[in-house]
């Protein structure tokens, strides 16, 4: 498991990568001392979606990072973004993401959607996949 400070890193980068965005930063994503503007601790970061931060805000209408955000994704369309560019995988794959859909991708995402861009190596702990696909319903209105 990572440290925190080796998380903070990789958030900083994967914020830094995302910063010529044309969205105007959320409230909680930057946080200002004096003169200085820092990026904001992100939400979840303690929770089961630490892991997931890096590239996918999990605020409703959070910041934009390097990937799309998961604020309502269980039981919504896969390649639900029609701005993000999708791997030709997962943009032609169709249906919702369903718990048990979540739990395949988790597990092995290129066994679950040959071709996917998806850079995770997959959770192989099913206790943690079960524990972040629970957090993951939660973030609905």
């Amino acid at each position: 498991m990572k440290t925190l400070p080796t998380r903070l890193i990789w958030i900083g980068l994967a914020a830094s990568l995302v910063g010529c965005s044309s969205e105007s930063p959320s409230q909680s994503s930057v946080t200002v001392e004096g003169n200085y503007r820092f990026a904001a601790e992100p939400a979840g970061l303690d929770g089961p979606a630490a892991g997931c931060i890096v590239c996918h805000s999990i605020e409703k209408g959070g910041p934009l990072r390097v990937a799309p955000g998961l604020w309502g994704i269980v039981g919504d369309r896969k390649a639900r973004f029609p701005w993000y560019g999708y791997s030709k995988a997962l943009a032609s794959a169709g249906g919702n993401w369903s718990e048990d859909d979540l739990d395949a991708y988790l597990t092995d995402p290129d066994g679950f959607l040959p071709g996917t861009s998806k850079t995770l190596i997959g959770i192989r702990d099913p206790g943690e996949r079960a524990e972040l696909i629970a957090y993951l319903e939660t973030l609905k209105d």
